[in-house]
């Protein structure tokens, strides 16, 4: 479940042996979702758990933490053209030594926008110096102590995707904070 790893070359090596099985369970919540983000809430279901979203024009990155596990996914905005449409347009144009408001008609696609969402196969954490991975399933105490013990403040958290591709994603400081109270205590 969760490998310490240093130094740094070993995880560049381990990449090559991720398992397809293995996989974050997607996010319980979405982008939209009404709850409070970065705050430690009772869940009937999952006991403490605090929200994190880190988002832009196209894209957000939701997370959600308990001592159990940690669940994450990335929403991606896109589009496509379904069809065409006519508009009426007006431009200021020059005749007879004067502008005038001329009409024309022009074509302009039409969008249909979604959102497509896609979980990482691992999560990877460097804390203090140390890099741990996170492949899904009930959370370690080794990580579930570094969680607790992170530095306070924004945190840089790196995604690895089925391909082997990897981005890098902020969790907040409210929920790096949180998690404090979420991973502070072992659990029974």
């Amino acid at each position: 479940m969760i490998n310490k790893i240093l130094p740094l070359a070993l995880l560049l090596t381990s990449f090559s042996n991720i398992s397809v099985q293995a996989q974050i369970n997607p996010s319980p919540v979405n982008q939209d979702s009404r709850v409070p983000w970065s705050e430690v809430v009772e869940d009937p279901f999952d006991g403490n758990i605090v929200y994190d979203k880190d988002f832009g024009s196209n894209h957000a990155t939701v997370s959600s933490w308990t001592r159990n596990d940690i669940r994450l996914s990335y929403f991606q905005r896109e589009q496509e053209i379904v069809s065409y449409r006519n508009v009426r347009r007006t431009r200021r144009v020059w005749r007879k030594d004067r502008y005038v408001e001329e009409v024309y008609w022009d074509t302009e696609p039409v969008y249909r926008s979604y959102w497509v969402s896609n979980s990482p196969e691992q999560i990877l954490f460097a804390i203090d110096g140390v890099v741990y991975r996170y492949d899904g399933g009930s959370v370690p105490d080794e990580l579930a102590s570094a969680l607790a013990h992170a530095p306070e403040g924004n945190m840089r958290i790196r995604l690895v995707w089925q391909n082997q591709r990897t981005q890098d994603v902020m969790i907040g400081g409210g929920t790096v904070k949180a998690w404090k109270t979420i991973f502070g205590t072992p659990t029974n």
